[in-house]
């Protein structure tokens, strides 16, 4: 892929600017405060569009879409002409406050009609990269020549990234797989499975609970059986004498009770007192009658004793039938007492059971519950388990590949080396792309060199890994003042070794030292 030409419209410092690009190396020599670096920004924004602006009031220089926007207000924006796959297009993009104002078009530049090919994401259909990994690799500033990676640029190194520049398969699984595990097992006992756990252990002490209320239940509902047993027995016991009693009042009342002995009884006695008192009036004034007149006397005695013993048997029947009646009325009362009793006792068990029924759980529902959560817990372990060894296997295939792109990475780097006359350096790097510089048998970070010297070797290594991650169709890179701190001799070797790397790649150099360009190289020859 290369870049043909492009137009920038009110971009930050840049107005009406158009220019052409070569294949090759092209120097961009202006000075300083032109607007070198928001050229770069340019070229990034075309590929990738800008940002959202941040919410902060201070100032960030990588708020490009804050910083660029015209102060006088209005669209700002441009577009890029390039080659790519045998067909050329012009992509133009217009920028606004936000991106919901931005617009984007794609157009077929052998027709001059609008193209489908590629969409609004232009730079990772176009490199498989995002638009960090772009700036760590292909965009080289003058303050940061280290090689930084992301993630797109690992995946891509590790060829597994789609080839049409598609979502990432491999940090996709990798992230869904690492945020299934979080999500199973947290940190601080916070995942699912300890929650499960927590939940479960809980459950079963309530369990505990709920059978402690399920024994007490059972022994109030024992209890009650036999309250309403006895209360059923009581009943019966009060309907039967409250049936006794009223037989017998019944039997009292329709033999008309001790009233005919008594009437019975008093008439004998007029009977008798007349008898006599006729026999006695015969007897003393009537002789002619005496011996009538004592059978009269002789009868009403008898009369009067047999009265007597009426009247005597009347009292002692009344009131044996009285303490019978007063009997049965007691015993009457004694059982509906008891009946009363035994209801009130029923009453207070069944509100006892309601109570406890309020107070403690159902064991059956918890039991359910709890055996859901286990049954949950050992799929969710089982899951873990499949989930830690599905990274552990995907973690193995990385580092078996990264040994592969490693090597080649590692080639490369020593390559540019030799072409910057640096092979005697020492400069290693591992696979997490830390470059060590090799001292009397002791590694030592590039950062403990000088300047110039870990310029050019953060440089080869830049120039190394674009090799590596594109094979085929190299995009534009963009050297943005990034030999300033290089002696005269050293800047020579990296100018070399830069345009040995521009015969298969187009590069644009940016400086504002006009001793620092190809074409002085060239004149020094």
């Amino acid at each position: 892929m290369r870049i043909l030409a492009c137009y920038i419209e009110n971009f930050g410092s840049l107005h009406h600017v158009k220019c052409s690009l070569n294949k090759g190396l092209n120097s961009l020599n202006q000075r300083n405060g032109w607007g070198k670096s928001t050229f770069a920004v340019f070229l990034r924004a075309m590929f990738y569009g800008l940002d959202n602006p941040k919410n902060v009031s201070s100032y960030d220089p990588k708020d490009h879409r804050k910083n660029l926007n015209p102060w006088q207000g209005g669209n700002f924006g441009g577009y890029l002409e390039f080659e790519t796959g045998g067909k050329e297009y012009r992509v133009t993009r217009f920028f606004g406050e936000r991106k919901s104002d931005d617009s984007f078009e794609l157009t077929d530049l052998e027709t001059m009609k609008p193209s489908t090919d590629f969409t609004s994401s232009l730079g990772e259909e176009l490199f498989g990269i995002d638009a960090y990994g772009y700036e760590r690799s292909v965009y080289i500033p003058h303050n940061d020549l280290s090689i930084g990676t992301d993630d797109s640029v690992n995946t891509k190194l590790l060829g597994l990234l789609e080839s049409d520049g598609k979502d990432n398969a491999y940090e996709d699984a990798v992230k869904l797989l690492t945020d299934a595990r979080r999500e199973l097992k947290k940190t601080g006992g916070r995942g699912k499975i300890d929650r499960d756990s927590e939940e479960k252990a809980g459950l079963e002490v309530r369990l505990r609970k709920a059978l402690d209320g399920e024994k007490k239940t059972a022994e109030k509902k024992t209890e009650l059986a036999a309250a309403v047993k006895e209360k059923e027995g009581c009943r019966a016991e009060r309907e039967q004498a409250e049936k006794e009693l009223t037989e017998f009042t019944e039997k009292n009342v329709s033999r008309g009770g001790k009233t005919g002995m008594l009437v019975f009884g008093v008439l004998l006695i007029i009977l008798a007192i007349a008898a006599g008192a006729a026999g006695g009036f015969a007897v003393m004034r009537l002789p002619a009658f005496y011996f009538y007149g004592q059978v009269a006397s002789l009868a009403g005695a008898v009369l009067f004793l047999i009265a007597l013993i009426i009247l005597i048997a009347r009292h002692f029947g009344i009131k044996k039938k009285t303490k019978e009646f007063a009997e049965l009325q007691d015993r009457v009362t004694d059982k509906r007492k008891s009946f009363e009793a035994a209801s009130e006792r029923e009453g207070e068990l069944k509100r006892e059971i309601d109570g406890l029924n309020r107070e403690y759980e159902d064991p059956e529902k918890l039991r359910q519950e709890i055996d859901r959560l286990q049954l949950a817990g050992n799929e969710d372990r089982e899951k873990l388990g499949h989930i830690e060894r599905t990274l552990e296997l995907l973690s193995e295939a990385r580092q078996s590949l990264s040994g592969h792109y490693m090597d080649r990475l590692k080639s490369k780097f020593s390559t540019y080396l030799e072409k910057a006359g640096m092979g005697s350096s020492g400069a290693l790097m591992d696979t997490d792309f830390n470059i060590s510089i090799e001292r009397s048998g002791a590694l030592h970070p590039v950062m403990s060199e000088s300047s110039g010297l870990r310029d050019i070797i953060n440089l080869s290594a830049r120039f190394a890994l674009i090799d590596a991650l594109f094979e085929n169709d190299k995009p534009c890179v963009i050297l943005d003042d990034v030999m300033n701190n290089l002696d005269e001799e050293r800047f020579v070797s990296a100018m070399r070794m830069t345009e040995e790397f521009a015969k298969d790649c187009q590069v644009i150099y940016l400086t504002c030292n006009s001793s620092r360009t190809p074409e002085q190289i060239k004149k020094g020859e």
